[in-house]
């Protein structure tokens, strides 16, 4: 039995949210974990940072390896690994085992997000893979708030072992679909070394155009991480003091800025590839205008700042990586591991950077780092109007 086109979507979609899913569900049943390993928060947030590293590590490997070995057998082993540590993860005793078991559950998620992305060059062009996008962007974006949510619903019913054992089943509906993946996909296979396929994505970096629009369109990343880790303090106790509408702000942003950037498809033909950049533009200027005028006078201000940044970032995943999986730069998984190595890394970096900002709130860190992708954005567009791009679609 062979996947139809809408069974492929599902298993790509549910692929997508391997890192909300594995990050985010457990993170009401830190104190509880915390106390249940006998450990301190210190050590405990090590098993949310070896987890990112490692995961960026699969990533990075692990899309090329498909295009040399096929991507059923990469997501087979790699959704088989992650299941196995999952369970361990449950199970575990030991604050250290269970820091050793969510690296190897990460390395299984890496592989599992990279070759998501890949299938969809693969498998899907023109509208169908615009449209494949454009629900893998709306996922991207509610996944960090749903996951919380679910895995505070099962903590209340079940316990947080719980948190570990729900992607693990989600891990296992997505093996059964693998198997029925042809193993042609893809069908043009890297002939060298396992070296040698990592090794494709050195080129695709070199490319000036492709890694400039790159840089544009996962630099958002950089801005929603910043806020989303920083959004309680603001919210909540010293910041506006919204108490337990905390999430409720969170999820309607997120929700909002889905929508607006449905509503902003809906005509993206009349506004044209090249339209989609000043309206990016146009939004990240809104944005950052409110938050470093009105943001810090009321949560409601604030609010409606970050709404157009968000529709920002669901554009980006869509609008933009469809840009860029038409580009004739690379093999699928080697184009796959850059995107969502690159996006990774400036979540991160949003996560470090604000902060450590020496500024006296936290309002005032998001504004920065709000603007510092401001400045790069256009720095990057300007090059691009002036210098000319060889990108399709954008010449």
């Amino acid at each position: 039995m062979r996947l139809s086109d809408g069974m492929l979507m599902v298993l790509i979609i549910m692929l997508s949210v391997f890192a909300p899913l594995s990050t985010d569900m457990f993170l009401p049943a830190l104190d509880e974990m915390v106390e249940y390993f006998g450990t301190n928060e210190s050590t405990m947030s090590m098993t949310m940072y070896m987890f990112m590293l490692f995961l960026a590590i699969g990533i990075l490997f692990l899309g090329p390896v498909g295009d040399k070995y096929g991507r059923r057998s990469v997501l087979i082993g790699s959704l088989i690994v992650y299941i196995a540590a999952s369970v361990a993860c449950s199970l575990a005793t030991d604050i250290y085992m269970m820091i050793i078991f969510r690296i190897i559950q990460s390395i299984g998620a890496g592989g599992a997000m990279a070759t998501a992305v890949a299938l969809i060059r693969d498998c899907f062009d023109g509208e169908r893979r615009a449209r494949v996008l454009t629900i893998v962007a709306v996922i991207g974006v509610l996944g960090p708030v749903v996951a919380p949510v679910l895995g505070q619903t099962l903590i209340w019913t079940l316990d947080w072992q719980s948190t570990f054992w729900a992607p693990a089943v989600v891990a296992v509906l997505c093996l059964v679909l693998t198997m029925m993946l042809p193993k042609e996909i893809p069908v043009e296979r890297y002939k060298g070394s396992i070296i040698g396929a990592v090794g494709t994505v050195i080129p695709i970096l070199r490319n000036r155009d492709f890694r400039r629009f790159t840089i544009m369109m996962n630099m958002v990343a950089f801005c929603i991480l910043a806020y989303v880790s920083v959004s309680e303090y603001i919210y909540k106790d010293k910041g506006f003091g919204v108490g337990d509408y905390y999430s409720l702000y969170l999820a309607s942003a997120m929700i909002l800025g889905v929508l607006l950037m449905l509503l902003i498809e809906r005509f993206a033909d009349r506004i044209g590839n090249k339209g989609h950049l000043k309206v990016i533009f146009a939004l990240v200027v809104i944005s950052v205008a409110i938050l470093w005028t009105v943001g810090k006078e009321h949560a409601l201000l604030f609010f409606i700042g970050i709404v157009p940044i968000i529709t920002v970032s669901s554009i980006a995943r869509s609008f933009g990586f469809n840009i860029l999986l038409s580009q004739d730069v690379g093999n699928s998984g080697a184009i796959s591991s850059v995107l969502n190595f690159m996006n990774f890394m400036f979540a991160t970096a949003g996560m470090v950077v604000v902060v450590n900002l020496p500024f006296d709130n936290y309002v005032t860190s998001v504004a920065f780092c709000f603007t510092l992708y401001f400045i790069v954005y256009v720095s990057i567009w300007a090059l691009m109007r002036f210098q000319g791009t060889g990108l399709k679609g954008l010449e």
